[in-house]
């Protein structure tokens, strides 16, 4: 901890927090999403062609107080963090030990995320097969994440780190824990959205309907051995009091019968007003509702994959 104490000391002399036990955390330095140049056009298309280029620079964007460093190295791209060089290693971001066994994890999720109001896509016939098997409970289950990536890069990897570094907050009026780093975020988020409230009845409704803002838990994704993004309080679940008879998680609709969930009309599932989801994306958290396995309550402070929207959509990808 002590090193861990040291290298936050040194980086982050403007918005540092110091507490009792020597740690120190904050991701106050991420730059706003919007606020990321792409790199170069000359730069996007490295002699190597090596895979994961991108997705390493926009990890080292989201998390400039983090990561310290970027390289090719042995063939591959990789990052620093502290001390340890983490390997792209088909997208599961592994350590030099283990970088030749990315056929026993799950990829780190880099989402082709679009900003704007969700848009309904048709799932083709392959995929809906694989889902209705995985409904009957006849998929293989998906190897797990590798951890030791976000362990470092959240600086949790047991549920006793979390006491260091989870903090209580409010949002939106409602009390919840969450990361040291998503602070700041989701106060920018909060002036935002209460300043269009002010003007818009659907936003103060819904903020009037809000029950709970779940944050930090420690848990694995339902389904799955990988931990989940709550166990690192980088996510948000904003609960209403009423989902309004509509279906506000994929698996309450397989429950009730619909097998074929995916094809449920948007206007059956519960949802966002728009301008908070927009906020949201503006300070870099990616929202459930517009994932296949669609979670509307839930956001998720993924800078990285902000980053990379926005440099797809300016062709540079």
């Amino acid at each position: 901890m002590i090193r861990y104490f040291l290298h936050w000391a040194r980086t982050l002399t403007r918005y540092a927090v110091v507490i009792a036990t020597g740690v120190l955390f904050t991701g106050i330095g991420a730059p706003p999403v919007d606020a990321v140049e792409p790199p170069a056009r000359s730069v996007l298309v490295p002699q190597s062609q090596a895979p994961g280029r991108m997705e390493i620079r926009a990890l080292a964007h989201a998390y400039p107080d983090r990561i310290s460093e970027t390289a090719f190295r042995d063939g591959e791209w990789a990052l620093r963090i502290e001390d340890q060089w983490f390997y792209w290693a088909d997208g599961r971001l592994l350590p030099e030990h283990q970088r030749f066994n990315s056929a026993d994890f799950t990829g780190l999720r880099f989402y082709n995320y679009t900003t704007g109001p969700l848009v309904f896509r048709a799932v083709d016939s392959q995929t809906a097969e694989r889902l209705r098997q995985r409904n009957r409970g006849g998929a293989t289950p998906p190897p797990t994440r590798y951890n030791g990536f976000l362990d470092a890069l959240y600086g949790i990897a047991v549920r006793s780190d979390g006491y260091q570094l989870i903090v209580t907050t409010r949002l939106f009026g409602l009390q919840t824990q969450v990361h040291r780093m998503i602070v700041e975020p989701l106060q920018s988020v909060e002036r935002e959205v209460l300043a269009i409230a002010r003007h818009d009845a659907e936003v103060r409704s819904f903020l009037d309907e809000l029950h709970q803002v779940s944050g930090f838990v420690w848990r694995n994704i339902a389904g799955t051995s990988s931990r989940s993004y709550h166990s690192y309080g980088i996510a948000v679940d904003l609960i209403p009091r009423s989902y309004q008879r509509r279906f506000g998680y994929w698996r309450w609709a397989l429950d009730s019968g619909i097998e074929d969930w995916w094809d449920l009309p948007l206007e059956q599932r519960w949802s966002v007003p728009q301008p908070v989801i927009d906020s949201f994306e503006r300070n870099g958290f990616i929202w459930g509702g517009k994932w296949l396995s669609f979670d509307p309550i839930h956001f998720e402070y993924r800078p990285e994959v902000l980053i990379l929207a926005r440099w797809r959509d300016a062709g540079l990808l």
